[in-house]
């Protein structure tokens, strides 16, 4: 049951983001981690402990909506949600700070 209601808020996100995106309202953009992914490592938390399994703990972009256990993906920043395999990824689509790491120091 909470799966769907997220699933249904998260539908509800993207109509809301059309929605002003159809007006003209941009979202701020400053929150969306540079590169070429919607997630940058979290070192705080790597340095602390170390995941089971391997790899590292990310910080997700705050735009970026994942439903477990199927293919979709979204991007409240853009109004999208649906199957994507770029998005699903966490490859970027929105294009905002966009690049390398280099090119923002």
């Amino acid at each position: 049951m909470i799966y769907r209601i997220k699933v249904v808020w998260y539908y509800i996100e993207i109509v809301y983001a059309k929605t002003l995106h159809w007006f003209g309202i941009c979202r701020d953009a400053s929150v969306i981690p540079k590169g070429e992914y919607c997630y940058v490592p979290d070192e705080e938390r790597n340095a602390k402990e170390k995941p089971k399994g391997g790899g590292y703990y990310i910080k997700p972009c705050k735009y970026y909506r994942h439903m477990r256990g199927e293919l979709s993906a979204g991007c409240t920043y853009v109004g999208f949600i649906g199957v994507d395999l770029c998005l699903g990824d966490q490859c970027k689509i929105c294009g905002e700070n966009h690049g390398r790491d280099e090119d923002y120091n």
